[in-house]
């Protein structure tokens, strides 16, 4: 088993981890309760009533998971970079750009939430309101950078790559990308299903790019 197989097994683990990292942002994990990813940007009362510790794991399972997420998509440009050194550069500057931007994000994101646990029923829900915005200035263009860099630029080069025969995998894998798993996993999320965010699972389908590029390797 070469390298990129391997380092793409640990990225399909690295992408379900954090797509399952965006679950307690918009559920309460209560089983009654429906699923509302408008959670993300707006106070829900549900903040309050579960423990904290819902929150600490959304932001430990996106912390753990990244790293090999951003391994998957440097080792996807390594191979790319063997019949294309302008699609592979940058994809590695992309890779840099979403990985000192993503987990920054998250963080912030769960802040958000931690800090209107404290201050909720202390003060009146407009300065809490008021609190939550100063907050979230901090984060607006680093999470703007991260949605086009991690979302976009991602997918428009993976699939010039595979469009280009760059990668040397079969052309129907150009549908494993974030993009199209937002196309299923959005209407799910709308019936209720509680899977995850859709940007850890097309990383996770980036993972699979990777590990079918490798099996195609030459063996020594």
């Amino acid at each position: 088993m070469n390298i990129y197989v391997i380092i793409g097994i640990i990225g399909v683990i690295s992408g379900i981890l954090c797509a399952r990292a965006d679950v307690p942002l918009a559920w309460s994990g209560r089983r009654d309760d429906k699923a509302d990813a408008r959670s993300l940007g707006k106070i829900a009362l549900w903040w309050t009533e579960v423990n904290e510790s819902w929150f600490d794991k959304s932001f430990w399972l996106s912390c753990v998971g990244q790293p090999g997420t951003y391994l998957t998509m440097w080792f996807l440009a390594e191979l790319i970079g063997q019949n294309n050194a302008g699609l592979a550069l940058a994809l590695k500057i992309n890779t840099f750009i979403g990985a000192y931007t993503g987990l920054y994000f998250h963080g912030a994101v769960v802040t958000k939430y931690i800090v209107y646990r404290r201050l909720a029923g202390k003060i009146s829900d407009d300065d809490a309101q008021t609190a939550i915005n100063a907050i979230d200035k901090y984060p607006k263009i680093p999470s703007l950078i991260s949605a086009v860099s991690l979302f976009a630029a991602t997918t428009v080069i993976v699939t010039a790559a595979i469009l280009t025969g760059a990668l040397n995998v079969p052309v129907f894998m150009v549908v494993f990308n974030p993009v199209a798993a937002a196309l299923i996993l959005v209407p799910l999320q709308k019936l209720g299903l509680k899977l995850g965010g859709s940007l850890g699972f097309g990383f996770a389908l980036f993972a699979t790019v990777l590990i079918t590029a490798g099996l195609s390797l030459p063996t020594i």
